[in-house]
């Protein structure tokens, strides 16, 4: 993919910037960008977390740069992002982290690599407020809605219910849809009897909850959570906090990953290193937008990569620089 950067800064130039950015930062921000086109960043269909979340990057970088840094892409997900990337269609994409791990894991040197971490998303089940489903296998042959076949939410569920000996296809009746706005309002018409879906402020599990038979939500029982990780070694147990939803009066325990924010290993190390550091510059304003971006932070990047030789040299550099690496 050919680098859309300029004649890489001297040292004594890369100085003068940092010490620009640590005294006025929106504006270090503009003048460090002010030669680039905008970053082509693949989300998802609008309705999901993935559009929400690339919208709060772009709306909060770019006024704070005063310029176009990030232009969101809409795709249909996961899967579509990969092959944006692949096809350098994309500069940059969000992509769920149970894809994310194997794709790290898997494709050497020359693969992708981790620019910042997003938010864990946590895989749950949404169902009306008066339905009598307090487990996952309450509703084997009722219909669920997983989302956009081609989203990371899919692919999670294949494997929450896979490690269960459940099979989302042939035990339940799975409604499949275009865009994840429209995901919500098949339960909400009586269609179907429950919504998958992760993480905390999911518009379709927001809707639900809002709507006047509330929701409950259901994750895997305790004695089935060490089953999935074992099965799926790439999930982390994680837990819904109270409060995060209307009606979830209390923790509930299940099983994610860490969503991220993926580039091409030979993405341009200078872009990378001055994107990370927006980022980590915006942090405050990303959280006041968009509450799951206050858990993108470069302290949580590190913990949510499976190693530090999956991240993009650009992010280990500031890494390193905020002391979050050894040197």
């Amino acid at each position: 993919m050919k680098s859309l950067l300029p004649i890489a800064p001297t040292q004594a130039a890369r100085r003068r910037l940092l010490q620009a950015l640590a005294i006025t930062p929106a504006l270090g921000i503009a003048s460090a960008w002010a030669d680039d086109a905008p970053l082509r960043l693949g989300t998802s269909t609008p309705g999901g977390g993935f559009a929400l979340y690339g919208q709060a990057l772009e709306r909060v970088l770019n006024a704070r740069a005063g310029r176009a840094l990030l232009t969101v892409v809409a795709t249909n997900g996961t899967n579509e992002n990969l092959q944006g990337l692949a096809s350098g269609e994309l500069d940059i994409a969000l992509i769920q982290g149970t894809s994310a791990n194997q794709v790290l894991q898997t494709q050497g040197d020359a693969g992708l690599r981790v620019l910042y971490a997003m938010y864990p998303s946590p895989g749950m089940l949404a169902v009306p407020g008066d339905s009598t489903a307090r487990r996952l296998e309450d509703l084997k042959g009722e219909s669920i809605v997983f989302g956009v076949p081609t989203s990371g939410l899919v692919l999670l569920a294949r494997q929450v219910f896979g490690a269960l000996g459940l099979d989302i296809d042939r035990d339940f009746r799975a409604v499949y849809v275009e865009k994840a706005a429209q995901s919500p309002q098949r339960v909400l018409d009586g269609e179907a009897a429950g919504l998958w879906g992760a993480g905390v402020g999911w518009p379709g599990f927001t809707r639900l909850a809002e709507a006047p038979r509330g929701a409950r939500f259901i994750g895997p029982s305790p004695a089935q959570i060490p089953q999935i990780l074992q099965a799926q070694p790439f999930l982390k147990a994680m837990e819904v906090p109270a409060g995060a939803y209307a009606g979830l009066e209390r923790a509930l325990p299940t099983v994610g990953s860490w969503n991220v924010v993926l580039a091409q290993a030979t993405f341009s190390e200078e872009r990378a290193y001055r994107l990370a550091r927006a980022l980590h510059e915006a942090a405050a304003a990303l959280a006041a937008a968009l509450p799951q971006a206050a858990m993108s932070t470069a302290r949580l990047t590190v913990q949510a990569t499976p190693s530090p030789a999956l991240l993009h040299p650009g992010t280990a550099r500031l890494l390193r620089e905020l002391g979050l690496l050894p040197a």
